[in-house]
């Protein structure tokens, strides 16, 4: 991943010459579908009861594909996100067009409710991640909670997912967002990974695209995350640098790069600076024909970036900026990145690594 490297390096120079600018990418997270089948009571864009005002808005394939080949020109580390990404049809086919691309470490993000009719999924993709917040309801929605037989379903396709990883090649890793009174489920989540396998990620629960203040203020969300720390340093599967779980744990202010991880929305519109801010604009990724032409005409038309930043919870955002101002740290894990890969595929996967 000669690209990634290079890219990551001039965006670790300039991190530490604190200069303004854009920041070169790394990764790209790639809304498939704003469609979704759940209506978690903490999604603020997606639900069943948003699901008509997004009708007819969905690219179709062959702009989807159109999308994919702007961003491969740029980046070998692909997030397919919605949404829930599964109620595509075609998903197999766009995660397999991605690879045809060139993208070297392809993740799919999905509820997991409809894994048993998409098998093929795992087929394709370097990391599934699979949400989940609790082993009773599943995920905080009212419908899903009155519904224990889909929750069961959830759980089986889990089980069935972390069984087929040492086969398939992947790595499942399950997010689970924290909610404040509640973090005991995701403790428990968190142990349910550990039992079969997966990786343990949490997502902080956002109110208006910001740190839940309530969850903040609950005394066992620090208290859990030194519990994910401990289990890190003792060699389970918790997912995340242990860097940017003391900035979750300690609300540490960082230097955010968000252009490092652009956002390509459902009608293939780059958000800039970043989704989370409520003034960002969109930039039609087609019309501009490359992402760094996108990325300048969102420069022409916002400014630069803001660098203070650093009020949005999104891993996406918090790790990525995190590590760029500490290159020991992402030294160490992309060797961690690296050694996986090894393991789970052979050495023979370094070869193939552009």
């Amino acid at each position: 991943m000669l690209k990634l490297a290079t890219n990551a390096l001039r965006n670790m120079a300039r991190s530490k010459l604190s200069l303004p600018g854009v920041f070169d990418p790394v990764l790209a997270a790639l809304y498939v579908t704003p469609m979704c089948n759940l209506r978690c009571d903490y999604c603020e864009l997606f639900g069943t009861q948003r699901n008509a005002s997004y009708r007819g808005q969905v690219l179709d394939l062959e702009h989807i594909k159109q999308v994919i080949r702007v961003l491969a020109d740029e980046i070998h580390v692909l997030y397919i996100t919605g949404g829930e990404p599964i109620l595509r049809d075609d998903i197999g086919e766009i995660l397999g067009f991605a690879r045809q691309q060139g993208v070297r470490y392809l993740a799919l993000n999905t509820n997991g409710l409809m894994l048993h009719r998409r098998p093929e999924v795992l087929e394709h993709v370097d990391t599934l991640v699979v949400s989940l917040d609790s082993l009773e309801l599943g995920r905080r929605d009212t419908t899903l909670a009155g519904r224990p037989h889909q929750v069961a379903r959830l759980l089986d396709n889990i089980r069935r997912a972390a069984s087929e990883q040492a086969r398939r090649g992947f790595v499942l890793t399950i997010t689970c967002v924290v909610t404040p009174g509640r973090v005991d489920d995701a403790r428990r989540v968190m142990e349910f990974c550990f039992e079969i396998g997966a990786e343990f990620s949490i997502q902080h629960l956002t109110e208006e695209r910001v740190r839940s203040p309530a969850l903040m203020q609950d005394p066992d969300f620090p208290a859990f995350v030194q519990e994910m720390v401990g289990a890190k340093r003792a060699g389970l599967p918790v997912s995340g640098s242990e860097l940017y779980l003391r900035v979750v744990r300690d609300r540490i202010p960082y230097y955010c790069t968000p252009t490092a991880v652009p956002h390509i929305d459902h009608q293939g519109r780059l958000s800039f600076p970043c989704r989370e801010l409520r003034d960002h604009i969109l930039v039609d990724l087609l019309a501009a024909g490359s992402l760094r032409a996108a990325l300048a005409e969102g420069v022409r038309r916002y400014g630069l970036p803001p660098t203070d930043c650093s009020s949005c919870p999104d891993r996406c955002y918090v790790e990525v900026s995190s590590l760029m101002h500490s290159p020991t740290v992402l030294v160490r894990e992309v060797a961690g990145y690296l050694y996986k890969q090894v393991r789970r595929r052979g050495p023979g996967v370094l070869a193939n690594q552009p």
